[in-house]
């Protein structure tokens, strides 16, 4: 199994205390969440010592963004994407067969569009 590099294990750290901080979570209530000592949590966040993936879920319940956490990429969830997921499942079988068809013709479409649209320009 590989390990996590000590560099690694900073930035990860880093990006932990930015989103508790974010949050408004003081240390010892992460502590306490994730059932460590204070001073293993302050380890986390220095990177002398990783989290592991196990604890991962809990903290993502109290709202931290484990991607940005793990990759630096955000991924908050717009009102438009809830919308879109909650319709998507009301949909028969056929209609979802639907949306999947409609969605391979326009990604056969889009270089033609495009090749269109710089012709405009």
């Amino acid at each position: 199994m590989a390990t996590t590099s000590t560099k690694k294990r900073q930035e990860i750290g880093a990006r932990l205390r930015a989103e508790r901080e974010r949050l408004g979570y003081a240390p010892i209530q992460i502590a306490q969440l994730l059932g460590v000592p204070l001073e293993a949590y302050e380890r986390f966040e220095t990177g002398e010592a990783d989290p592991g993936v196990w604890r991962l879920p809990r903290l993502q319940a109290c709202g931290f963004d484990v991607l940005y956490i793990l990759t630096t990429e955000r991924h908050i969830v717009i009102a438009e994407e809830n919308e879109l997921l909650t319709r998507f499942r009301e949909l028969s079988q056929r209609g979802r067969a639907s949306i999947f068809t409609t969605l391979d013709a326009l990604e056969r479409l889009a270089p033609n569009i495009r090749k269109q649209f710089d012709r405009l320009r």
